[in-house]
């Protein structure tokens, strides 16, 4: 998928990617996550970034047992992409890899992971939602903090053309996000869009 990440790339230029975006969480926005989209020969991948506000209510480290379980509780919905994007289904796509973080600004939670290779069934991967996060507790100063979290998707269509849309169910999840700022590349082109509550589908073509 070389060009089509290469195209993303430059349509992002002066908008920081979400690898740069998530050292810079300073400049993020509450109310407003961002996804990119790849699309290309069948597969689809997909990155998303949301403010640890919009998600959880709260940015900074989480320390007591409820914060703890705000955030293990968002990570195992994340790690479910049915709850955050929803692929047509004439498509036939089957999910091959997630990815969720929780980022605090200094140090990348990285207990939270949950990785798969090959080709699997949606059905066996409800396995993931077994998974459990882990909190760390580190001493930040909490004015000062900004979480994010970051959740990625692979997935492996049979029908590349019946592609042409994404809806984002996102939304009905968690109550605080207002809008996504979607970026995407297909083979046929690129765009963006904003979407929003009342405006979730995202058209690719």
């Amino acid at each position: 998928m070389k060009p089509i990440l290469m195209s993303l790339a430059a349509l992002c230029l002066g908008t920081p990617a979400i690898a740069q975006t998530t050292r810079e969480m300073e400049a993020h926005v509450h109310g407003v996550s961002k996804a990119e989209i790849a699309v290309e020969h069948g597969t689809v991948k997909i990155n998303l970034l949301s403010p640890g506000m919009d998600i959880v209510g709260f940015e900074y480290a989480a320390e007591s047992a409820g914060d703890k379980d705000a955030v293990e509780a968002a990570i195992r919905a994340l790690l479910v992409p049915e709850n955050i994007v929803t692929l047509p289904e004439a498509a036939g796509c089957r999910l091959t890899e997630v990815l969720a973080h929780l980022h605090d600004g200094e140090h990348d939670h990285d207990d939270a992971d949950d990785h798969m290779e090959g080709d699997h069934d949606h059905a066996e991967d409800e396995d993931h939602e077994d998974h459990a996060a882990e909190v760390h507790d580190d001493d930040h100063d909490e004015g000062a903090q900004h979480s994010e979290f970051h959740v990625s998707y692979a997935f492996a269509c049979e029908d590349g053309d019946a592609l042409t849309a994404i809806t984002f169910p996102f939304f009905d999840q968690f109550a605080s996000a207002e809008e996504i700022e979607a970026q995407f590349v297909t083979e046929s082109g690129a765009g963006q869009a904003e979407l929003t509550r009342d405006s979730r589908k995202l058209t690719l073509e």
